[in-house]
């Protein structure tokens, strides 16, 4: 087997021609691949995405005993047991597992954050500490500051105080003093539509990529396309129909897209940017039950698949959908945290403050009923501050900015 780590980076995108000719970043001789041309193959990577294209050689490049059209651009697909068989004609060549990933997955963490506007507080100290591979649902009664704090987090506006910290495994990056270093890792969903209505669901994308990847090969954009089609849940025949089906709009008058298929429309122009930090406004809002579940479902799988790190707010989730997500940061009318911490260990806390049943409500509307009650809503807020310590209903705390 031939090792092909020569001049190969492990992190940030790159272009690598294969072949025997000196130019070649990965030279190889025939002796080592007998019957290699001059310039047999291009390895690209596109930030998480490895990409192989034979250049019409003579012997052929062959992924997983499968000889590929020439000049046309197929994806290597990581495998989670084994590796890719990857031949140049019958000479295998080795693939680091490094290159199958260009970034290191991050982390959003903050100190608790502040946020006044016309002398009136809208944010008194929430803070958040989300993990790559996490939803967090961010819930609270209407006016609460949900959407603002979204755009604090996410680096869309400044706090009043506190700072926002993108977290990686050797390094902390402040979102505010290095926005334009951590742009391209973060994808904001506003609860409003930013969509061309007189373009096809396909050509809209298609702009969007060749907006942020001037170099990209039309048949890498297409794959991508495609490939995060295929990660919003749609068959292949739903597919080319969704894709080719003109957005539209009622403002415009133009017929196009369904409600659920113009949210999945949205959401597929965050992630064809391929982020790492997923933020969603409301992405459910105007969806029957099923067709938000159907959306948080999926947010929930690529999440899972692609180890993102997804924050949403959400006004009232059904309970399958409320059960979808892994942390959930609740807050009261005051723009406090009521609570914050395992999803799914929330009514257990709430229960165990105020002395309520739960009785098999949604869980949603049980915590968003307690909320509703002053009396309730002061309590719970002054008892998660003094029991945010507890490591029974894994409470998170937040950041020490002491210790950077």
């Amino acid at each position: 087997m031939v090792n092909n780590d020569k001049s190969v980076g492990v992190g940030g995108d790159f272009e690598i021609l294969i072949g025997s000719h000196k130019k070649c970043q990965i030279r190889l001789t025939t002796k080592e691949v007998p019957g290699i041309t001059k310039k047999h193959a291009i390895l690209k990577r596109v930030r998480d995405h490895l990409f192989i294209c034979d250049l019409a050689s003579k012997i052929g490049t062959f992924v997983d005993g499968q000889r590929l059209p020439k000049k046309v651009w197929q994806e290597i697909i990581q495998k989670t047991a084994g590796n890719n068989e990857i031949k140049l004609g019958q000479t295998p060549i080795g693939i680091n597992t490094q290159l199958f990933r260009g970034r290191e997955r991050i982390g959003i963490k903050t100190t608790p954050l502040y946020y006044e506007i016309a002398n009136k507080e809208i944010c008194k100290g929430v803070y958040i500490n989300a993990v790559p591979g996490t939803m967090t649902a961010i819930m609270g009664p209407a006016g609460c500051g949900k959407s603002t704090l979204l755009d604090l987090v996410s680096g869309y506006r400044p706090p009043t105080a506190g700072q926002v910290f993108v977290t990686k495994r050797k390094q902390k990056i402040n979102v505010y003093q290095s926005y334009g270093k951590v742009r391209e890792w973060l994808a904001y969903l506003p609860q409003d539509d930013i969509m061309i209505p007189e373009l096809t669901v396909y050509q809209s994308l298609n702009y969007n990529l060749r907006l942020q990847f001037s170099n990209l090969p039309s048949g890498i954009r297409k794959y991508i396309i495609y490939q995060t089609g295929h990660n919003l849940g749609f068959t292949e025949t739903r597919l080319d129909k969704f894709l080719n089906t003109v957005i539209g709009s009622s403002e415009s008058g133009i017929r196009g897209l369904s409600g659920g298929e113009r949210k999945r429309a949205n959401i597929a122009h965050e992630l064809i940017s391929m982020p790492l930090v997923l933020f969603l406004d409301e992405p459910t809002s105007g969806l029957s039950s099923v067709d938000a579940d159907k959306i948080i479902t999926l947010l929930k799988n690529i999440t899972q698949l692609d180890d993102l790190t997804t924050i949403a707010t959400i006004h009232q989730p059904s309970c399958n959908t409320y059960k979808r997500f892994d942390n959930l940061l609740l807050m009261n009318y005051e723009g406090a945290i009521a609570y914050y911490g395992n999803a799914q260990q929330a009514v257990a806390y709430f229960e165990s403050i105020i002395g309520s049943s739960y009785h098999n409500q949604n869980p949603a509307e049980y915590l968003l009923e307690i909320l509703d009650n002053p009396y309730f809503s002061h309590k719970i807020s002054q008892s998660f501050e003094q029991n945010k310590k507890s490591t029974y209903f894994n409470l998170i705390e937040p950041m020490n900015v002491a210790n950077f």
